[in-house]
């Protein structure tokens, strides 16, 4: 066992055993009150206000106070022994917070990256993975050796793995019938090097058993509903997995191995237990863009990093062949993009070599986009890279599915999160949202420690589908596993869009921390940990100065992921916020349009000062779903604004305009997958780049000019049918 994770299990094994009630202590060290701190706001993170429409009404009113309050609303609390724990909470983070700004200096700060790293080192949640064999030709053990399935159960409080066997079966008896002898199973037998704890017997006669090897009927679940799950003790670092069809053998013909996460990927561990401590330095910046940067005191935010690199990805071409030359270092012809090869010749001789790939959109479908990033993922899947899948439940369809199943054979390093919204107890949704909340994160990060250069991160408006790349409807007669789009199978709309990469190893790193805390997320509440903790510190005249000018020798960029209805709706928030820092410019594109009633009121202030705010947005969605009432929604949005803002819509009756750019006082720009309407500020996952840099920004803002050029600009009110008006307005929040 190596140094590394002796020291790791030997700090989550001295972690279990703390008391979360403990006093504040003079005595503990810098990275111990940090950790202290993301223990109470875990804790704290119980007792968070999810409730929009109270929200709403601090959002409405920032006069009141110059920061509005985070996702904690104490007056909400009624009950006295919950309100004296929570300000028993709060006053520890205090102490901590202060005797941590106490000591830190700004000016020992360069301003990139935080001030310094913390470790978080408790066990998190509860977590059940899924192991399921469906075709028995995967698993032979006279095969050349597949790779490891990689077991988290360091990382969680309850840890459960299951085993599901999915091979088909002909003429077996009906689920019913109980009778051993007459049902079709396999033998199995699992053994560690460190005691399991699984359950052993008949239903009620069964009981909970501890060992290291674990033997069973393995019966096939389309027709016995048995469930087989094993929890791990923290000994085991490695199990053999084993099973054979007594029908047909009487020895171990088929398995594969199970090894301890840690063991397989330090860079796992690092960046899953990652704190920064960000400085959030005060003082006379000015109302402006560059006081909204360096000031803002939001959750689930990386602290203020460079990039090395920005490639604009407009280009449909140029946005595919990036993915491509990211990922496996050559590019791709441009002649198998326009043919729509889905098999093209993909060179990985110069692939850099990855420890994880992480990949979130709304879509990851069926087609020529979805098979050459598959195609791709699977080469460095095979080379040991984990990685890591987020897309929704409700818009993957079978064929989709499909290409993920086929990505995952033989790559238990290859885990999918179809992320699904589950009702809780903590009045943050209700039934609808079960269908209607998604994850919209658009990123593609590919991380390495080996080769720093290689890091890469894409992130925009560009969901992983040939609709986001090809104005032309694809046929796929040939494969028969893709949508075939020219015969009707699926609507099909070209979404003109944008997206960038941005590479900067520091920057890359502090986002996949981001994303991989959202993976290991409660999935019962939703809870996750955020990677940072802002720590405020007066600055001085000097240090402003320095801060300042910052942006003129160096980009700087932090990224925000929002989880709405868990954060507090951080996101508005920080939207009020930057509107508010407006001072003369404002453009924006976004293809659904309808600001929250607080949004809203943010623009109008904008235009009071003597803003200048443009829109370029869409009415005619025809192909997206849900036209007629999609096309009522921005109508509403549009009238609400149309006397006070210059709006254009987007006039290419073959496409819509789907990029999400938003460049303020040609200073400030921000990058992301966060439509202006209701649905991304209180339902969905949204994540995006915020970047101060004035050569960016430019950039950026001829962008926006140039979709701008593509519209014609809205003067007079658009007409709303009175079923849709009444239909919007009861169901406010989900537009």
């Amino acid at each position: 066992m190596n140094l590394f994770v002796i020291c790791f299990i030997f700090l989550m094994t001295l972690t279990s055993c703390t008391n979360i009630q403990r006093s504040p202590s003079s005595e503990m060290f810098d990275s111990d009150r940090v950790h202290r701190i993301q223990e109470i706001d875990l804790e704290l993170s119980k007792f968070w206000n999810n409730d929009w429409t109270v929200r709403q009404q601090i959002f409405q009113n920032p006069s009141s106070s110059n920061t509005p309050p985070g996702p904690f609303d104490f007056n909400l609390v009624k009950d006295p022994q919950t309100r004296s724990q929570i300000e028993i909470l709060l006053s520890e983070r205090k102490f901590h917070a202060n005797q941590l700004s106490s000591k830190l200096q700004l000016r020992e700060w360069s301003g990139l990256g935080p001030w310094f790293e913390g470790t978080f080192r408790n066990r998190l949640f509860a977590k059940e993975e899924v192991m399921e064999i469906k075709n028995l030709e995967d698993f032979e053990l006279n095969k050349l050796p597949r790779n490891p399935f990689p077991l988290e159960h360091r990382f969680y409080e309850s840890y459960t793995l299951r085993f599901d066997n999915l091979l088909p079966v002909e003429n077996t008896p009906l689920a019913q019938d109980q009778d051993e002898r007459r049902q079709k199973y396999l033998k199995a037998r699992l053994e560690c090097d460190g005691d399991i704890i699984y359950k052993s017997g008949f239903l009620f006669f069964g009981g909970e058993r501890t060992g290291q090897v674990y033997e069973f009927n393995w019966y096939y679940n389309n027709v016995n509903a048995q469930k087989v799950r094993v929890q791990f003790t923290p000994r085991v670092n490695h199990c053999q997995f084993k099973f054979f069809d007594p029908e047909k053998s009487s020895t171990w013909t088929h398995g594969f191995e199970l090894i301890d996460l840690s063991r397989v990927s330090t860079e796992w561990i690092k960046l899953t237990n990652q704190i920064d401590i960000c400085a959030r330095p005060q003082g006379d910046f000015g109302n402006n863009v560059t006081s909204f940067f360096w000031q803002q005191d939001y959750s689930f935010t990386t602290c203020p990093q460079s990039f090395d690199k920005m490639v604009n990805l407009r280009d449909p071409y140029i946005s595919m062949n990036q993915k491509v030359l990211s990922l496996t270092g050559s590019p791709l012809q441009r002649k198998d993009f326009n043919s729509k090869n889905p098999m093209a010749h993909l060179d990985f001789s110069k692939a850099p070599r990855f420890d994880i790939i992480w990949v979130s959109s709304l879509n990851f479908s069926a087609d020529f986009y979805g098979m050459i990033i598959a195609r791709a993922l699977r080469y460095h899947a095979e080379q040991g890279t984990q990685v890591r899948i987020l897309v929704p439940e409700v818009t993957m369809t079978k064929k989709d599915k499909q290409i993920l199943e086929w990505l995952q054979v033989g790559m238990p390093n290859v885990k999918v999160q179809y992320y699904k919204y589950r009702l809780s107890d903590r009045a943050d949704g209700g039934w609808l949202d079960k269908f209607h909340r998604v994850n919209h994160t658009k990123l593609i990060i590919g991380h390495s420690s080996s080769n720093p250069k290689a890091n890469f991160l894409i992130t925009g408006g560009r969901n992983i589908r040939d609709s986001y790349i090809f104005s032309d409807t694809p046929v796929y007669k040939a494969y028969k596993y893709l949508k075939n789009y020219g015969a009707g199978e699926e609507d099909y709309i070209y979404y003109d869009d944008f997206e960038v990469e941005l590479r900067g190893y520091s920057f890359v790193k502090s986002v996949l921390s981001q994303m991989l805390s959202f993976w290991t997320r409660d999935p019962e509440t939703q809870r996750f940990r955020s990677t940072n903790v802002n720590i405020t510190r007066e600055a001085d005249s000097d240090q402003i100065a320095r801060l300042r000018a910052l942006p003129s020798q160096t980009p700087l960029v932090r990224h925000i992921m929002s989880l709405p209805y868990f954060d507090g709706y951080q996101l508005e928030r920080f939207y009020i916020d930057m509107f508010d820092s407006a001072q003369s410019e404002l453009l924006l594109t976004t293809p659904y349009f309808r600001p929250s009633v607080a949004i809203s009121a943010a623009l109008d202030r904008a235009v009071q000062r003597g803003v200048k705010v443009k829109v370029m947005t869409r009415i005619h969605l025809a192909g997206d779903g849900t036209p007629q009432i999609a096309e009522d929604v921005n109508k509403e949005g549009i009238n609400r604004h149309l006397q006070n803002v210059e709006i254009y819509e987007w006039t290419n009756d073959k496409s819509i305009m789907h990029a999400k750019i938003l460049v303020i006082d040609r200073k400030l720009s921000f990058i992301s997958s966060v439509n202006l309407n209701r649905r991304s500020f209180i339902h969905d996952t949204e994540s995006g780049a915020l970047i101060l840099h004035e050569p960016t920004a430019e950039e950026l803002r001829n962008e926006v000019m140039n979709f701008l050029k593509q519209g014609r600009r809205i003067t007079q009110r658009e007409r709303i049918s009175w079923i849709n008006s009444t239909l919007i307005d009861w169901g406010d929040s989900y537009f």
